[in-house]
């Protein structure tokens, strides 16, 4: 085969069910402490490892491991009391100020706001109430002597709900982050009359072409399999194990412009590491969407990290 021909690539995710719970965890975390990388902060634990195939001696080598951010995934009670107390002292801000814009309240006044407190449901809110879990995974590459950043896939609250309300069917958006690329790449569930497994859609900017790419959840399958088809033609899929600990997964790509893309393989790499938490997800959505129709909105709570997402780049300063 000549070297210029491309090559396919094969990726086998080992993920595991709980954070941490894996025999080489230990190691990895030794080595993540000590990373070069600011992308692995001290809410991050382990969740899989990555191995990567040799097409032409069919050697296996470990060569990445996911981390999941604990902290927003997992949010213990005292994270979630921080976050209703914040969120009632706005709203009592916002319920004195329509009495009053400026200044401290009569007696009369403050006997108002009391009663408004009193009736107010937000005010009787209790931290169970609030939804304020989010999916951000992040892949490593690793070696003996340096852990790099590859990427993040993160999820998007905001149009899960607003998608969701209008199909009336839970749809989850993802969006992924690479380095060295000024683009971000929204994945997108989308909602189809009488196709019950999951469709996902997303546009891959590979700095001169614009792939479109469709990630088509089989009909009938031993674990979570997916066909990966690319501007109408299938470029590979995604093999999900069905007896195993975690979600452990094959990601093929076959050989073409895209299999020898470093960012693209990435990108699918981290998508399949999220499927193993799409059920836990969409239970998530639910939840955001029911508050929001039944006039609770607040209880869908939007970290900054998100919104920072949506930043308009071309606002004026």
């Amino acid at each position: 085969m000549s070297k210029k021909d491309p090559l396919p690539s094969r990726r086998y995710l080992d993920m595991w069910a709980l954070p941490g719970m894996h025999p080489s965890n230990v190691g990895i975390m030794q080595q993540m402490t000590t990373a070069d990388s600011n992308h692995f902060t001290t809410h991050m634990d382990s969740v899989g490892t990555v191995s990567e195939q040799d097409y032409e001696t069919g050697a296996w080598e470990r060569t990445h491991m996911i981390g999941l951010r604990t902290d927003v995934w997992k949010v213990d009670g005292e994270e979630m009391e921080d976050a209703l107390s914040v969120l009632k002292d706005q709203r009592r801000q916002r319920l004195k100020k329509e009495i009053k814009k400026n200044g401290r309240l009569n007696a009369k006044q403050q006997q108002t706001l009391d009663e408004k407190l009193e009736a107010d449901e937000v005010m009787s809110l209790e931290a169970g109430d609030i939804e304020k879990r989010r999916l951000i995974l992040k892949l490593f590459k690793t070696s003996t002597d340096r852990v790099r950043w590859c990427g993040t896939i993160e999820q998007v609250t905001m149009t899960e709900v607003h998608n969701s309300i209008g199909s009336r069917r839970n749809l989850l958006t993802m969006v992924v982050m690479l380095p060295r690329s000024e683009h971000v790449t929204y994945i997108q569930q989308n909602h189809r009359t009488f196709r019950i497994p999951s469709v996902f859609t997303f546009g891959f900017y590979d700095g001169k072409h614009m792939h479109h790419v469709e990630l088509k959840r089989k009909w009938i399958s031993i674990g979570a399999d997916f066909d990966v088809n690319c501007d109408g033609e299938s470029i590979g899929e995604i093999d999900g194990r069905l007896f195993s600990f975690g979600a452990d997964s094959y990601v093929d790509v076959d050989a073409g412009e895209l299999s020898e893309n470093t960012g693209f393989v990435d990108l699918m790499t981290l998508f399949t590491a999220s499927v193993g938490y799409h059920k836990a997800m969409r239970k998530s959505v639910d939840r955001r969407v029911k508050a929001t129709l039944s006039g609770q909105s607040h209880c869908h709570v939007v970290c900054n990290e998100e919104l920072r997402l949506r930043h308009n780049g071309r606002a004026a300063a």
